[in-house]
């Protein structure tokens, strides 16, 4: 393990001394050094579905709003989600009606890699590639209501709403919702490309905080700071991705000083890191679950009461004590357990191998079946729990293989529906049960990776979305948990509080409802 880290090292300061400037610059600049478990699988922020493409996105893209932070005292921000400010969009104008905003861009913004001004044809632009490649973007331009857009100005662009938008301004600070440089990414087309998906997986053409310096795929990325952002430039001149596929390594890097910040350690490694000399670990509530979801279109798992079995044969205590230490809590439906309208008295399920027993007899399956879960590998909670799971199975009979995916296998997969189940973390970002139920549970949602659809669930739904009675909304959202905890197409396993370790020099950490690393408030000292 020594001659391996050793090795990832030297490559890493290698790699920065090839760099403009050579090791003598780097040496002399400020450099943040993040171990993360894989690479980065997508530079094309519509095609983003996991934390490391998310999370350089964020920060290399120039997103349409943000939110404000307000500091909790405890050594980090949050993010103020009843506060929302500009970013490349500088400031706008609702209509009288609601019906319509204009949008006013940012002017002096410049992209990193071309020097060329952000404009309206470039926001244009996005919102053409967002329908042309039926993109995630796509999804949250129809979430929002967005019926149609027009450049009414050399850096202003008008929006019409369908119907009220509520979500707009929380779905468009997402890390998928910034410009991109019209003019580059068109240059980078081909004939079985035309929205140039293939060129923008590699290369970055944003106007964010940072820039894609070098990459050497499997090994590090190197994100460097752009002089010019409108809101100043970043503390740290280099971020450094560095790959360390190993948790434990992960673990041993940050200790020892050779790297800041260890991304997705396992819960044994956070609490073995507390109170080591130069570290510090943040904990900080979040809204987000560790789901289990079933493809519930065929097989065993198409039938409602196997999935109840497998969902009383989860050990639940023994996940929140033995994984998470006891910083978790019991999940109990699909509304998080701090989420708006969450209502717990609805939810069935509590450990009971023989109830499971029961149901999988009158199911059908009195003598077990066999199925795969998929999960992505370099997530250590995700493996501890599917272990967990598989003993917990095999108690009733059931046979669970666990099926380890390079996180961008595991990510196609899931949008194919190519998994019999899988298993990652959801956070809920916008605290409504409509927004959730939108995305997940609706027939076609765009993380209803389960196959899912109930006629009742999508006009349940629909009525949630429709009202601004937040009294009738709790009651639609009570009977949305009842009939989606009935019919379990996922297990709702914890919900999981987020934890980061980092040397205890870092400072200016904000807590984003994603749970994703903003780079550009960071600082040491």
């Amino acid at each position: 393990m020594k001659r391996s880290l050793l090795f990832n090292m030297l490559f890493v300061l290698l790699l920065l001394a090839m760099l403009p400037g050579g090791m003598a610059l780097a040496q002399e600049e400020n450099v943040l050094v993040i171990a993360i478990p894989g690479d980065i699988e997508t530079l094309d922020p519509p095609f983003s579905r996991f934390q490391r493409s998310n999370e350089t996105n964020l920060n290399i893209y120039d997103q349409f709003f943000r939110y404000g932070s307000v500091d909790t005292g405890l050594g980090y921000s949050v993010a103020d989600t009843g506060t929302i400010e500009g970013a490349s969009v500088e400031s706008w104008e609702w209509s009288d009606d609601l019906s319509s905003i204009v949008l006013n861009i940012r002017e002096g913004a410049t992209f990193n890699k071309t020097g060329r001004e952000v404009t309206a044809d470039d926001f244009i632009y996005w919102f053409e590639r967002a329908v042309g490649t039926e993109s995630g973007t796509l999804w949250n331009v129809n979430t929002a209501n967005i019926a149609s857009w027009e450049k009414t100005g050399s850096h202003q662009v008008t929006l019409q709403f369908s119907q009220l938008s509520p979500w707009l301004f929380f779905l468009f600070r997402d890390q998928s919702q910034g410009p991109m440089d019209a003019i580059e990414a068109q240059a980078n087309v081909a004939d079985d490309d035309p929205w140039a998906a293939r060129w923008l997986a590699k290369n970055d053409v944003g106007s964010g905080e940072f820039y894609v310096e070098s990459w050497e795929p499997g090994v590090a990325m190197v994100l460097r700071a752009n002089p010019d952002y409108w809101a100043g430039k970043a503390f740290f001149d280099q971020i450094v991705l560095q790959v360390v596929p190993s948790s434990a390594d992960r673990a041993l890097l940050l200790r020892e000083g050779e790297i800041d910040i260890a991304a997705s350690l396992s819960t044994d490694e956070l609490a073995a890191l507390e109170g080591a000399e130069g570290v510090k670990v943040l904990t900080v509530p979040t809204r987000n679950q560790m789901i289990m979801g079933l493809n519930v279109t065929e097989g065993p798992l198409a039938n409602k009461l196997v999935r109840q079995a497998l969902s009383y044969a989860v050990p639940y205590d023994d996940i929140i004590e033995g994984i998470f230490g006891g910083k978790a809590k019991k999940s109990a439906g699909p509304v998080p357990v701090d989420g708006k309208h969450h209502d717990g008295s609805v939810w069935p399920y509590d450990y009971d191998p023989d109830k499971a027993r029961e149901l999988l007899a009158e199911a059908g399956y009195a003598d077990g079946f066999e199925f795969t879960l998929d999960i992505a590998s370099g997530v250590t909670t995700t493996e501890q729990i599917a272990v967990v799971l598989q003993a917990a199975y095999a108690d009733v009979g059931v046979t669970m293989n666990i099926n380890l995916q390079t996180a961008a296998v595991f990510g196609e997969q899931l949008g194919t529906l190519g998994h019999q189940a899988w298993m990652r973390d959801l956070l809920w970002y916008v605290d409504d049960p409509g927004y959730t139920g939108v995305a997940t549970f609706r027939t076609g949602g765009i993380t209803n990776w389960m196959g899912y659809s109930n006629e009742t669930i999508d006009g349940l739904i629909v009525q949630m979305n429709g009202t601004l009675d937040e009294e009738l909304k709790a009651e639609l959202a009570r009977e949305y948990q009842r009939i989606v905890s009935d019919e379990a197409p996922q297990l709702f396993l914890a919900d999981m509080p987020f934890e980061i370790a980092m040397r205890d020099d870092i400072h200016g950490y904000v807590q984003l409802p994603d749970n994703l690393l903003w780079y550009w408030p960071l600082y040491r000292e």
